[in-house]
């Protein structure tokens, strides 16, 4: 009988006798890591996106290198999907409007205001773990967290579209100062005065429940805002501008605020849709395009998250990050702690893991928040690293086993001379950190990159008559000419 679950389909062929499938990939993830010009990304990195590919596939991918977009057309075409390929760039013409696709997602989370809350505090936190996050700054989040709240809540109850560029229109009109409620001026030019008017002509039709809440919400923006140590709310209101301002202008106004999702994440996991953000953080500034992808990233996220997968429902999907430490939010763990029943494998290529330490987690070394991040993705391939701490943790993560320790002495006269032989049993690496610096790179003329492969698995191919065990690595060459 044939058996047509999608999680079963081979990916990528390891050996003669090991092949990973998708349950593998889904039940973790995958970390590849390796230095520069170590061939992560065009050999086992390339093995992967193909596999995935021509099992037919949907995914998201982001982009971090200016060649990235080529190179992933190039796999699509080869892989015969270009018909399945969506490209948001500025020249697309796609929009994807986070806010409009939250407020109107299918199923319970459908205009839940504290989703659209959650969304902003994780972009606005981007590049500050929250290790070396102050109380001050967690103050300051917390306020604007007040002040999105009552901006959403007056807008959704007078039923006015909701989208970055409405919020902030709101947020940089509200007064600031007491009296200027009563102005004619504030009350002719400002967004917020145009929408308590607007909420005033609705209030018969609301609920007592939104009553209350409106009433709460007005009570902030008209009394509490204003009334506000002008230093404080002047710290507040850049909190928010800071991250919101970027998308007042083209072409992020056009591409994240027309109130318009021209692609879904549903669509990857359903119709096989493979929707590539060619943003590169490395040719669109790494503020703004990291901000454009994560933003895309978190949505899809939450929303695979929200789906639970059994077989036939749908097809799964990848997420595919090369350069992954740009493109971290401290919503990340959680995901890749529970996208397994999702039927989501995420794969995470980056240099070295002090990368992903410090960049997100706020350690100066990997520490336990690094390490408990890496424990989730359960296949790893290491490539050539000079990089100390991942070679060692390569090392530590295939494990240790007693070994003999020959030792040897002679002592004596030239007529008494003698020799003595012993040994002792001690700890060793089962491979040495120094081995990871030793695999081969490709280069000019050789296409082949050699890595490390552990899964926590035994691999049949080193199953041998000397070693019916086996081990749980696997010494593997990949090709960058697939």
């Amino acid at each position: 009988m044939k058996n047509n679950n999608i999680l079963d389909k081979p990916i990528l062929a390891l050996s003669d006798s090991d092949v990973l499938t998708f349950r593998h990939l889904v039940e973790g993830g995958v970390l590849i890591t390796g230095g520069l010009g170590s061939g992560k990304s065009s050999t086992s990195g390339k093995a992967l996106a193909m596999g995935m590919l021509r099992a037919g596939l949907g995914g998201l991918i982001l982009t971090v290198k200016s060649d990235e977009t080529l190179h992933w057309k190039e796999y699509i075409d080869k892989a015969g999907r270009s018909k399945d390929l969506m490209v948001f760039s500025a020249e697309s013409g796609l929009s994807f409007d986070p806010l409009a696709y939250t407020w109107n997602q299918p199923g319970r989370g459908a205009g839940y205001i504290e989703s659209i809350i959650e969304l902003f505090t994780t972009l606005m936190a981007i590049g500050k773990p929250e290790t070396r996050a102050s109380s001050e700054s967690r103050y300051f989040e917390l306020a604007v967290e007040e002040l999105m709240r009552a901006t959403l809540v007056m807008q959704s109850l007078a039923a006015e579209p909701i989208s970055i560029t409405s919020m902030n229109n709101i947020i940089i009109s509200l007064p600031t100062e007491p009296e200027q409620i009563e102005t004619a001026e504030w009350q002719k030019s400002s967004s917020a005065a145009k929408l308590v008017e607007k909420l005033k002509e609705r209030f018969n039709n609301l609920t007592d429940g939104q009553r209350e809440d409106l009433e709460n919400a007005i009570n902030f923006a008209l009394e509490a805002w204003p009334n506000e140590d002008p230093r404080t709310r002047s710290n507040v209101l850049s909190t928010w501008t800071g991250m919101a301002s970027k998308f007042t202008y083209d072409p992020l106004r056009r591409m994240f605020c027309s109130g318009r999702y021209d692609f879904t994440p549903e669509q990857v996991t359903h119709e096989r849709k493979l929707i590539l953000l060619d943003v590169p953080v490395l040719e669109f500034g790494r503020e703004a395009s990291r901000i454009c992808q994560i933003l895309i990233k978190i949505v899809f996220q939450r929303a695979w998250l929200r789906h639970q997968y059994v077989p036939g429902c749908c097809n799964g999907g990848f997420l595919f990050q090369d350069e992954f430490s740009m493109l971290l939010h401290r919503l990340e763990n959680h995901f890749h702690t529970v996208v397994r029943s999702s039927a989501i494998a995420p794969i995470c290529l980056t240099t070295n893991i002090l990368n992903l330490a410090s960049e997100e987690f706020g350690e100066n070394e990997p520490g336990s928040k690094t390490y408990s991040f890496l424990g989730n993705l359960t296949v790893k391939i290491f490539h050539h690293q000079s990089d100390i701490k991942t070679r060692q943790y390569a090392a530590d993560l295939i494990g240790q086993e007693y070994r003999y320790l020959d030792n040897y002495s002679a002592g004596g006269s030239i007529s008494q001379a003698h020799a003595n032989f012993g040994g002792h049993k001690h700890l060793a690496h089962i491979v040495e950190p120094v081995e990871f610096s030793r695999l081969l790179k490709p280069d000019g003329e050789n296409p082949y990159a050699e890595a490390i492969v552990y899964t926590g698995s035994v691999f049949n191919a080193t199953k041998t008559n000397s070693n019916p065990k086996g081990n749980t690595y696997l010494r593997v060459v990949f090709s960058r000419d697939i």
